[in-house]
């Protein structure tokens, strides 16, 4: 008799940790008790989001198709698996509605498992907006090298992109129990670690192992984001390359020995208040919608103004780093800015490809290690 096979979905959030859990399967660390898992990436399939957004957008029966192949292509290789679970991790899918997802999966998943499973975290509200603005930062978007934090917030406000409830309300209508979603509080989480947590409920509490490190590099402290910063700010480049620049300086500051003075991004007083205020009424909307009425995203937007610092931090570089440094920051940046310009060169791609290498060279130095 075949295998009972399972096809999860983890769908983000961003910010909660995706990227370790993208680590952990694409290295081949993962080893469930009893059952095997096929992962098709080398590390992320981000791109289904698009892939599927580019599917819903299509006006022509011709055009349909041509989107369809890529999803098509991945589902039969979902159905083709003889494993016992399939996992395929996209954070990008935050920024897909749930309607769509559920069509998709209706049309090309049908038939590739007997149980299909979404699971997702949620990052509180205060630890969602500091680290959503690092993160823009470290990406390069335009708007956000020239904003503060506090303006940053008040844009967010604005377009109530952090307002949670009708968000994870829709992916419930439309998926049922089969949709899943954490906290991304350590305290909540299994182990206190999220990969483990991940691994323990999305794959039903069978026992696993872990071996090797799968945690993503840290976040970036304040003086090493005010050095991407003139970095970015230097770019001419689109959205895809400027976040892939952002990876890789994140990566390159992993494997170096920390800065002797690093400054963590932190809420400040006034500003941790408004963020309560904004959002106390969906935090209790999802506590008692998803989370059985314990106030764990209420609790949280208190405790972020417990810990807010009195005044805001700045984020210009000048008062982070040295006029020496800054001006070498300066000289370098616009040679590299220079270079990226040269149009024979794939840089997206070939940045890409460098991670992906990485990762596979990494995964093969364990497994060597481990036969010695």
């Amino acid at each position: 008799m075949p295998n009972r096979k399972t096809l999860i979905f983890h769908i983000g959030d961003h910010k909660t940790g995706s990227t370790s859990i993208q680590l952990a399967f694409a290295k081949r660390l993962i080893k469930l008790q009893g059952h095997s898992v096929f992962y098709p990436a080398k590390l992320a399939r981000n791109v289904l989001g698009e892939q599927c957004l580019n599917y819903s957008r299509a006006e022509t029966p011709e055009a349909r198709q041509a989107a369809a192949k890529p999803i098509a292509k991945l589902a039969q290789r979902v159905r083709d698996s003889q494993a016992d679970f399939t996992l395929i991790s996209a954070e990008a899918f935050e920024t897909v509605p749930a309607a769509l997802l559920r069509e998709v999966i209706d049309t090309f998943f049908a038939g590739t498992a007997d149980e299909i499973r979404i699971f997702c975290y949620v990052r509180p509200h205060a630890a969602r907006i500091a680290s959503s603005f690092a993160e823009r930062i470290k990406a390069g978007v335009p708007k956000t090298l020239k904003a503060d934090l506090e303006r940053f917030a008040q844009r967010r406000k604005e377009v109530e992109e952090f307002i949670y409830l009708p968000r994870f309300a829709a992916w419930r209508e439309h998926f049922g129990g089969a949709f899943t979603l954490r906290p991304m509080i350590r305290s909540q989480l299994h182990q206190g670690d999220v990969v483990s947590d991940f691994i323990h409920h999305a794959f039903g509490g069978i026992p696993f192992t872990i071996t090797g490190d799968s945690q993503a590099n840290e976040s970036l402290c304040l003086e090493d984001l005010m050095r991407l910063k003139v970095l970015q700010r230097h770019l001419k480049a689109d959205r895809d390359l400027r976040l892939k620049i952002g990876w890789e300086f994140s990566r390159l500051t992993g494997q170096l020995p920390p800065p002797h003075q690093r400054t963590k991004l932190q809420l400040h007083k006034s500003l941790a208040e408004d963020i309560r205020t904004t959002y106390l009424a969906d935090a209790r909307n999802l506590d008692r919608e998803f989370f059985g009425g314990e106030p764990l995203l209420e609790n949280e937007l208190h405790a972020a103004v417990e810990k807010a610092i009195p005044a805001p931090q700045s984020t210009d570089p000048a008062d982070y780093l040295s006029g020496s440094e800054l001006r070498s920051l300066e000289l370098m940046s616009g040679m590299i800015a220079g270079l990226l310009e040269e149009p024979s060169v794939a840089w997206p791609a070939f940045l890409h490809a460098k991670r992906e290498r990485d990762v596979e060279l990494a995964r093969q130095a364990r497994t060597a290690k481990a036969a010695e």
